[in-house]
């Protein structure tokens, strides 16, 4: 007995350092200290918050190494606030491309792209919670996706695709997580847009498909696109969901520019539902003053349609004025933001200063 504890101890500190031998583990991070002003003497809905100061911190361990064949693989676990895995990602890339099994990262959507910020944080995502929607994410739940690889089309051509199985908010089915049973699918859990408030909620559905394509056939010039829709509808509805997004992206000198246009079919039961689209935009321009100090401007725009032709159509806009600067690991930020029909609520009017204070390790 005591011969055969000793093998098996040598065994596994044999593999233990063939192991540690294969791959290599990195920790990097943030952390942020924010001081939030907003404030609201609109008519409807006006806000009442207190001045809040806070620190929160995000860091990323990954580990990965390189196989005899040439083929690389990874890991990588995001760990924020109270040292909770909120994001995780196992990839194997090969000649033929990236594969990838993710826990609520991946998304390929690319309504976002329009909106660069110097401080990293654009106006829909700054200090205030005006319920914005945009367009469904595979990284709001667990998807496995396939990226092609950078040089294998011309122009600089890159198309992935990603696939959620089951839309659960909380859908890790590991050997140690095993759920029994799903009732839940992309709803508010996951997209806190307003949209998802008002009528009666019709299950987007079970399984979700995105795909997203970016070129550069110019240089300083970058276009893409995205598109995803749902699988295994729930329950009858006059519209299943669906959405997506361009964008264009062009680098001038010190200076670069951004657009972009999103369309979102929310899914909609016979009768009932209040919202039945929703069309985004989003501009804006970043500019490097000197290699220290960078500002930008950036507006974005939601508009969501109506069921019912005698109800009016509400369009939310987001504007910001941001700048920021670095020296080392030390950024000093800050952002003013103008919220207009909030929450697609007419005139409910804010506005938020934000200031950061972060430390990159």
């Amino acid at each position: 007995m005591k011969n055969i504890l000793k093998i098996a101890v040598v065994l596994l500190t044999a593999l233990s350092f063939s192991f540690a031998n294969a791959g290599e583990l990195a920790v990097s991070g943030n952390a942020k200290a924010s001081y939030v002003i907003v404030s609201s003497d609109s008519t409807t809905g006006a806000a009442d918050q207190p001045n809040s100061l806070g620190v929160s911190n995000e860091f990323t361990l990954s580990a990965g190494g390189e196989l005899d064949n040439g083929m690389t693989f990874g890991y990588n676990i995001d760990i924020d606030g109270d040292t909770t895995q909120d994001d995780g990602s196992l990839f194997l890339e090969t000649g033929m491309g990236k594969f990838m099994i993710s826990i609520s990262e991946g998304g390929l959507e690319t309504s976002k792209k329009g909106a660069l910020s110097a401080t990293g944080d654009r106006g829909s995502d700054s200090g205030y919670d005006e319920k914005m929607f945009e367009e469904w994410s595979a990284g709001d739940a667990n998807n496995i996706s396939y990226h092609t690889p950078a040089d294998l089309l011309p122009f600089g051509i890159k198309a992935s695709v990603a696939h959620v199985p089951a839309t659960d908010a909380d859908a890790n089915q590991s050997v140690n997580n095993l759920i029994t049973s799903g009732n839940d699918y992309f709803t508010e859990a996951n997209n806190s847009g307003a949209v998802y408030t008002s009528g009666s909620l019709v299950n987007a559905g079970r399984s979700f498909t995105q795909y997203a394509v970016h070129a550069n056939p110019l240089d300083g010039l970058t276009v893409g696109a995205s598109y995803g829709d749902f699988g295994g509808i729930a329950g009858s509805t006059a519209q299943d969901a669906e959405g997506g997004s361009w964008y264009a992206t062009y680098g001038i000198g010190n200076a670069q520019l951004a657009y972009s246009k999103s369309y979102v079919a929310l899914p909609t039961a016979i009768e009932g539902d209040t919202y039945e689209n929703v069309l985004g935009q989003k501009y804006s321009a970043l500019v490097a003053v000197n290699d220290d100090l960078s500002i930008s401007y950036g507006v974005e725009k939601s508009e969501v349609t109506q069921m019912l032709a005698t109800t009016a159509d509400v369009e939310q806009e987001v504007t910001q004025i941001a700048a920021a600067y670095t020296t080392g690991g030390l950024t000093l930020a800050v952002s003013m933001n103008d919220y207009e029909n909030a929450a697609y609520t007419a005139d409910k009017n804010v506005t938020s200063t934000v200031l950061n204070v972060s430390m990159a390790f």
